[in-house]
């Protein structure tokens, strides 16, 4: 057996077993709040032990960073095709985008996201979405100096809390008329504010 082979049966092992971990802690979070989950309990439900457990995480919450560094790492990918001379387009693509990378491979953290009753990840996840997103609004800012954080936080806010609307009720509206209301919203707040505000 090669080194190289050797690695990659490593890394194959690593990647099963972090995803064993994760399954366990959101099928537990389901009935628990995470604060009263203990290490011992989900190694157990992961069928994993504790020594394995910690060669890979130092507490439970360093499970959740993870998952929100690879949420983040997979946003940025997506950012990095806006065109800021097209906020309508470009949103409308984003929320199709977004979308895809959820129901691909984040489906379970947004499975959680919407039975969490008191909002701890909700919350969490709009600091995701706000850090991989402030950067598309930089030429906006730039234009309207003071106000822009407030723009800011209003926009990406509605960005996303549009998207989970839609992501609760998917029958309801199809997501290309979701994406393009979206779209709209966004191309109609960024044309118009700076004009608003100056009067």
């Amino acid at each position: 057996m090669t080194e190289t082979t050797t690695r990659h049966d490593s890394d194959k092992r690593v990647i099963r077993t972090k995803k064993a971990i994760k399954a366990a802690l959101f099928r537990i979070m389901e009935d628990k709040d995470i604060s009263s989950i203990t290490i011992s309990e989900l190694t157990q439900k992961a069928n994993v032990n504790r020594r394995t457990f910690y060669t890979h995480y130092r507490n439970i919450t360093d499970i959740l960073n993870e998952i929100e560094g690879d949420l983040v790492a997979a946003l940025s990918e997506l950012v990095k095709k806006f065109d800021a001379n097209d906020f309508e387009a470009s949103t409308y693509n984003l929320f199709l985008g977004l979308n895809e990378l959820i129901t691909v491979e984040f489906d379970y953290y947004f499975h959680l996201v919407r039975v969490d009753m008191r909002g701890m990840l909700m919350s969490r996840l709009k600091n995701v979405i706000k850090s991989s997103t402030d950067k598309l609004l930089e030429s906006f800012c730039s234009r309207h100096g003071q106000d822009a954080a407030v723009v800011s936080a209003f926009i990406v806010g509605g960005f996303f809390n549009t998207y989970l609307e839609w992501h609760n009720h998917p029958a309801e509206i199809p997501i290309e008329r979701a994406a393009k209301l979206a779209s709209c919203m966004v191309g109609l707040c960024v044309d118009n504010v700076g004009e608003t505000v100056s009067r």
